[in-house]
């Protein structure tokens, strides 16, 4: 991965960040959206078309500027748009919109859904950062919708996978890394869930990358037949992980979770230290990337933050007893 940052040890993220909308950017927005309103059926010259209304172009540069200010190598825009799942249903034709998505027809694409919020965090991000697309894994949104047009999760499921392969698409030449989340794999992983995967990421020549968070003892050996660079999972939580995974020979870099995004409390440098100087007594420095091990959504802001800075430091200090 040296190839994508530069590092001898990289640091990434596995995407989203807790920095959503305020309720100011919210109001803002609305102010904005009456006063275009007014000045349509008024004089179009008072409309001020240089503010954007978008109160989620706030929280993305929130979220961009917060892996910034941490040192992070590969960001994410932070997914503050929505959670994994609404965020790419509602975009789908087929799928109408109800506490949970409805699947009510075929689905397809229908245009692209996280292109428009690459864009901009690419732009605030200069040269010397990397950014990573995700894409929500089609086996987790088919378990995910109700479906009341297939009666068969595992055709729902390849033709979200199709779907989001045009996704991939037009992402792919404003990324570096397209990461696909499949966190269902570890709670009931098809028989065709390799398929799923390669679908969806078959338009792209970017690093690929896949992120199954949870126990994946059970699946590691199949997860590592799948065509992907990268594989992410949740070090840091579970004990041994590790051990069971340095007993395999795989082609794969790992995704090394080695931050905890289940507790609400930044560990400290030197834990996240023992934990990365663990991971390099099991596999070379260069099979690794160091990450939390899953997304920062459900924690306070401050303490995401400093678990991201935390990461950092002690990267920078294992970096500096490697030289």
């Amino acid at each position: 991965m040296s190839e994508v940052s530069g590092r001898r040890l990289t640091t990434t993220v596995v995407g989203s960040f807790p920095a959503r909308p305020l309720g100011r950017d919210f109001e803002r927005s609305y102010n904005i959206d009456v006063g275009r309103i007014t000045s349509m059926k008024g004089s179009p010259n008072d409309l001020d078309t240089s503010i954007d209304p978008d109160p989620f172009k706030i929280s993305l540069e929130r979220s961009v500027q917060a892996q910034l200010d941490a040192g992070i190598d590969i960001i994410s825009d932070g997914q503050t748009r929505n959670d994994m799942v609404t965020l790419f249903a509602s975009k789908l034709n087929g799928i109408r919109m109800k506490t949970r998505p409805v699947v009510i027809g075929d689905i397809s694409f229908n245009s692209p859904i996280t292109k428009d919020d690459l864009l901009y965090a690419r732009g605030l991000i200069g040269d010397n950062v990397k950014i990573k697309g995700i894409i929500t894994g089609a086996y987790t949104m088919a378990r995910s919708c109700v479906d009341e047009h297939y009666g068969n999760v595992e055709n729902l499921a390849f033709d979200i996978a199709e779907a989001f392969s045009k996704e991939v698409e037009a992402i792919s030449d404003i990324v570096d890394v397209i990461q696909v989340d499949e966190p269902f794999f570890s709670i009931d992983r098809p028989e065709y869930g390799k398929d799923l995967v390669e679908i969806i990421l078959k338009n792209t020549n970017v690093y690929k990358a896949l992120h199954v968070c949870g126990d994946i003892q059970p699946l590691f050996e199949d997860l590592i037949e799948i065509k992907v660079d990268i594989l992410d999972h949740e070090f840091a939580a579970h004990t041994g992980l590790d051990n069971f995974v340095a007993g395999f020979d795989f082609p794969q870099k790992l995704g090394f979770g080695c931050v905890r995004s289940d507790v609400n409390e930044a560990e400290p440098v030197n834990k996240i230290k023992e934990r990365i100087l663990k991971g390099l007594d099991l596999f070379s420095e260069d099979k690794l990337l160091l990450d939390p091990d899953c997304g920062l959504r459900n924690l306070d802001q401050k303490v995401a933050c400093q678990k991201l800075k935390n990461m950092v430091e002690a990267r920078d200090q294992v970096e500096k007893e490697l030289e």
